[in-house]
């Protein structure tokens, strides 16, 4: 018989969520009828499966040390290379908090959030491989939990990313970010003049063969058929202009505000298309910008930092209840020097 008491990094999760975890060579279908049958009990009690896990259940699991060992994948030693690999390889990520259960890390521009093909190195990657480094996890840790992100930013978007290191962490974040108990701030500059604070309220499409968004006002999104309406989703993006300055191009004056933009729903490319579906494209941004203001500025990818995010307060964020972390972009200097000269 093997005994597992739950201590806080793995509480939070359905039971046989954690069963799947601990005994990752058993199939779903066995462990609920080891379940049925009384096999593994919780407290002491028959189990349905879909309790919530919480610090000091017992989960009992009545097999021999053989049969155990044999689901639990004992022997069998996780590849770590891919992970060394991305922990050295990629440069530039800077810590900006961590603890037992969470990690926050700056991402830079040009690292992808997770992989977009099996060849990829990601943030992914790069973290689980700083875990190993620091010893937070092991090799035999990671067949039950393996560190990762739970938002994302675009490739060319940098700033701040939430990362998970436990179970606990990895769900506890996850929730935040799905009920929007986080709140998250990006800095930008947008072509053109703009002035006081605005909500912006539309209607997301993502075409994934060309991987563009298309944002439609409610005017545009009220007059589709509804079968075309099933394809898009409610997005709110606010924004907040800093100040404001210009450049001449070709003799013509040319107007940049920087922004603050409250990321209120987070669909993909949705700050760019949307600032751009206004007549305010993000500088550097070519896929919904301008390509000529963006090469006559020598810039090569949208100036767009998630730079703050405020975490609401709950103890079970420990010392990130009610804090705010902050981090500033590194990407800027061409604009902030034109901001500067004028």
């Amino acid at each position: 018989m093997k005994e597992f008491t739950i201590e806080q990094k793995d509480s939070g999760q359905r039971v046989d969520k954690y069963l799947m975890r601990i005994m990752p060579e058993a199939s779903k279908s066995f462990l609920y009828k080891m379940m049925r049958k009384k096999n593994i009990v919780i407290n002491d009690g028959k189990m349905e499966g879909n309790e919530i896990l919480a610090v000091g259940d017992s989960i009992k699991i009545w097999f021999s040390d053989e049969t155990f060992n044999k689901f639990a994948g004992v022997g069998i030693v996780v590849n770590t290379d891919e992970y060394v690999r991305a922990y050295k390889e990629i440069k530039g990520i800077n810590i900006l908090y961590e603890d037992d259960n969470f990690l926050i890390v700056n991402k830079p521009v040009n690292v992808l959030s997770q992989k977009a093909s099996d060849n990829d190195l990601s943030l992914n990657e790069w973290i689980v491989g700083y875990c190993l480094n620091n010893g937070s996890v092991s090799k035999e840790t990671l067949n039950s939990c393996k560190p990762s992100i739970v938002n994302r930013l675009d490739r060319n978007t940098s700033g701040i990313v939430l990362a998970g290191k436990t179970v606990f962490g990895l769900n506890l974040f996850g929730k935040k970010i799905k009920n929007r108990e986080v709140s998250k701030y990006y800095l930008t500059y947008a072509l053109g003049y703009m002035e006081g604070q605005n909500l912006l309220k539309g209607y997301h499409n993502k075409d994934n063969d060309s991987n563009k968004v298309k944002i439609l006002t409610e005017q545009e999104y009220c007059i589709l058929s509804q079968d075309v309406k099933d394809k898009y989703t409610e997005v709110k993006t606010a924004y907040k202009a800093i100040d404001s300055s210009s450049f001449v191009m070709e003799g013509k004056r040319i107007d940049i505000t920087r922004l603050e933009i409250d990321l209120i729903t987070g669909k993909a490319h949705q700050i760019r298309a949307h600032m751009a579906s206004i007549g305010h494209p993000l500088i550097g941004d070519y896929k919904y910008g301008d390509a000529k203001v963006n090469k006559y500025l020598n810039i090569s990818s949208q100036m767009l930092h998630a730079y703050k995010i405020v975490f609401d307060t709950d103890p079970l964020l420990g010392e990130l209840s009610g804090r705010e972390i902050v981090c500033q972009p590194l990407n800027q200097e061409v604009l902030e020097d034109l901001f500067l000269k004028n």
